[in-house]
């Protein structure tokens, strides 16, 4: 019996993804029930085919969008998350959203606090019945919403120190040290973080695109910027090698 899991379990997409989607779809018909096909539309396809449905069909799972009869529109979880009262509202909406797939709630669940390295989530997706090549996709949604709800979270709780009106004591020697983590949040929430591969020496290499960017748009950008950078690197080594062979030609020492 096949007891891998299937697409209702999780969205294909992640909460980053998700929310850059639904605010393009929002731009196009607002608060308004819309077909299917408008929707799809709505968030930049060209028609209802297999990734626009898709792209729906994840929006759903987080609650982003609602049925109106035969119709869909954009459900009030949404507009918590495109138009806040209060920061509060925003990092509940998006905590909310991020919980709301079962298999995401699951995960929560199991692996509580830190967000687990890439090869524990792999084996206890594997140990479910997942099929390895579909692992890659499901960490990726995983990992870009947690690191969202991390991220807005630390955003909201920073404010609560002045909510009540009593500013906690600050050390002057660890002011400066308090301005870097600020601006460190503040940075954070500029773009949402698309992949990131660690190394075994602590190195890391992340993909960053802003909100709006789908992660499709992202990952293509990316390779036509990594296509341009390894010309770039081949067109710096050849003038080095060029130069270098000058130098020898000329009596000159290669090191000068």
């Amino acid at each position: 019996m096949d007891k891998r899991i299937r697409s209702p379990n999780y969205p294909a997409i992640s909460l980053p993804d998700a929310i850059a989607r639904v605010t393009t779809l929002y731009r196009a018909i607002h608060t308004h029930a819309a077909p299917r096909e408008v929707v799809a539309k709505g968030m930049g396809y060209n028609t209802l085919n297999g990734a626009s449905a898709t792209a729906i069909s994840a929006l759903h799972k987080y609650g982003l969008l609602e049925r109106s009869g035969d119709d869909i529109k954009i459900s009030e979880r949404a507009f918590s998350i495109l138009h806040p009262h209060t920061s509060q509202e925003k990092a509940e909406a998006i905590r909310a959203a991020a919980g709301e797939p079962a298999l995401f709630a699951e995960l929560a669940e199991r692996f509580s606090g830190a967000i687990p390295n890439e090869d524990l989530l792999r084996n206890y997706l594997l140990r479910k019945g997942f099929a390895p090549a579909a692992t890659v996709a499901v960490i990726a949604a995983y990992r870009e919403t947690s690191e969202m709800v991390e991220r807005e979270g630390a955003g909201y709780d920073s404010g609560q120190s002045t909510a009540t009106g009593t500013a906690p004591m600050e050390n002057p020697s660890t002011t400066h040290h308090n301005l870097q983590a600020k601006n460190l949040v503040v940075g954070q929430e500029v773009g949402r973080q698309i992949g990131r591969y660690d190394f075994e020496d602590g190195g890391f290499v992340k993909i960053v695109a802003s909100p709006e960017i789908g992660t499709e748009d992202a990952l293509t950008m990316v390779e036509t910027i990594v296509e341009l950078k390894r010309k770039e690197l081949v067109a710096r080594q050849a003038r080095m090698t060029r130069e270098a062979y000058e130098r020898r030609e000329a009596g000159e020492s290669p090191d000068e």
